[in-house]
């Protein structure tokens, strides 16, 4: 039987940065940001410490286009919906274990490709050279990653993104100058909700107050019930939008200590 340590060294060896994750969860049990990819050795330390492991790669080389299902959000509908779903080609996809999709396409080295959650309705692009994706055979209690071959290519290889579909994504990612009159002025209002909504956007502000805005974000979510797993991505959204972002072992840090906090507040683990 092929355990997940030798899933691991496999994705390494293809040339893959690979990260070991939480079981019960999606946070990454090494600090990798800005770091040099595991090496084989670095692999089998980390899965004989954690033998269930799930396995993550980085979008380093490659991007994701992460269509999701869930409540009333039909991603997959929305996606073939969408007006320039033909510039994508047929390259590596997987599917989830909620019943959504990742689709895997190159990065041109030419061409910067930015994070953008939200691109559409239930689709985001998972972009950022510090993020990552959960790949086959990582699980949850909802089921399993797997490749979908049927929809990849025969040799389950990664296409390059078209240049016209990275002009399209490229113009799809707005800016606060690019915003009509209406949204950038004439508002000076604001409140603790409408911050949290602002710091995912604008990050964390300068180096001298990250790591409180960091645990003002994560109390914040956390306060109104926002689920963990979902409070970790957008805080990491938010990290990767400040200007000079926490590094990942810091970024670690607050973000477990405010979790703590929470979860001592509610009298349960988590």
């Amino acid at each position: 039987m092929v355990s997940m340590v030798d899933y691991a060294i496999n994705y390494q060896k293809m040339g893959y940065s690979v990260i070991p994750i939480s079981k019960n969860g999606k946070a990454p049990l090494i600090a990798f940001a800005d770091k040099p990819p595991m090496t084989e050795n670095d692999i089998r330390l980390a899965w004989r410490e954690h033998p269930d492991a799930n396995i993550a790669l980085r979008t380093d080389t490659f991007f994701v286009i992460d269509v999701d299902m869930h409540g009333e959000i039909n991603g997959l509908e929305n996606l073939r919906n969408w007006e320039h779903a033909r510039l994508i080609p047929r390259t590596l996809q997987a599917t989830t274990p909620s019943g959504g999709r990742h689709i895997y396409l190159k990065k041109n080295p030419n061409h910067t490709i930015s994070q953008n959650i939200g691109m559409i309705d239930g689709v985001d692009i998972k972009a950022h050279v510090n993020n990552y994706i959960l790949v086959p055979p990582s699980n949850n209690s909802k089921g399993v990653y797997k490749w979908d071959m049927k929809h990849s290519p025969v040799d389950g290889s990664i296409t390059e993104a078209p240049i016209e579909l990275i002009k399209v994504l490229q113009e799809m990612k707005p800016t606060i100058s690019e915003m009509p009159s209406f949204v950038s002025g004439g508002y000076s209002g604001s409140n603790k909700t409408a911050k949290l909504f602002e710091t995912i956007l604008l990050g964390f502000g300068d180096s001298g107050g990250r790591n409180n805005a960091l645990a003002e974000f994560v109390g914040g979510l956390l306060l109104r019930n926002v689920d963990p797993e979902i409070t970790y991505e957008l805080a990491k959204v938010a990290n990767n939008n400040t200007a000079d972002s926490l590094d990942d072992k810091e970024f670690q840090r607050t973000f477990k200590s405010m979790l703590d906090k929470e979860m001592r507040r509610r009298g349960g683990d988590y």
